[in-house]
């Protein structure tokens, strides 16, 4: 299983008034994502939403781990989505 964590670069964060995304993919598909937006989206049911998914990823990973498979991780920045 290939993890990739992206993220933005410093200089892409502040271009947006210091709001961040993290991403997460696992072996190329988008499984997780979030993002610093308005103050008002910023809860579990916009902006985090996806923090809801997080028990079934440990899943997927507990799974992958008890049937052999290679864990990798990779952090990459970029400079946009």
């Amino acid at each position: 299983m290939k993890v990739t964590v992206k993220s933005l670069s410093e200089e892409a964060v502040e271009k947006r008034d210091y709001r961040d995304i993290l991403e997460i993919l696992i072996d190329g598909k988008n499984s997780f994502s979030v993002f610093d937006g308005e103050p008002e989206d910023a809860n579990l049911g916009r902006d985090f939403s996806d923090c809801w998914s997080i028990p079934g990823l440990m899943q997927i990973a507990f799974s992958a781990g008890k049937n052999g498979e290679d864990f990798e991780v990779e952090e990459v920045e970029v400079d946009e989505f």
